[in-house]
């Protein structure tokens, strides 16, 4: 295996998109929009597929919602391992602040730094830093 990409589906990706992407930074590539592709004129202005390459290790896969109902975020937990004590408190405070807390930044008895957080779409995020 090479790597695992996490695909976001949301009714609300073009937002979604930007919204990691100011947490996250990186690049927005392969943008794909509905508009004008064939088996698609009844979902306008929907995003098909978008990627937010991170860097050489962080991927995010989005998509906007079509035909089969979703819950958002409840199947799905991310992972994301930090560098440093200051890159996951930005990332914690910027995904709580519209979001919600499960679990606060704090010590966890494993050794590391670690939160849980629900960001404003429902996806849930597990934060660690091995110290």
């Amino acid at each position: 295996m090479k790597q695992l990409i996490p695909y976001l589906t949301t009714d609300h990706c073009k937002e979604a998109v930007d919204y990691y992407h100011a947490i996250f930074g990186g690049e927005i590539k392969n943008l794909q929009m509905s508009d004008g592709i064939p088996g698609f004129e009844e979902y306008p202005n929907k995003v098909l597929h978008a990627e937010i390459v991170v860097n050489e290790q962080i991927t995010l896969y989005l998509n906007d919602i079509f035909q089969t109902p979703v819950a958002e975020g409840n199947s799905v937990i991310l992972g994301l391992e930090f560098d440093s004590e200051a890159e996951i408190t930005k990332v914690y405070k910027a995904l709580a602040e519209e979001g919600s807390i499960e679990m606060e930044l704090q010590e966890a008895f494993w050794g590391a730094v670690h939160a849980k957080v629900v960001d404003k779409f429902g996806f849930s995020w597990e934060l660690n830093w091995e110290k």
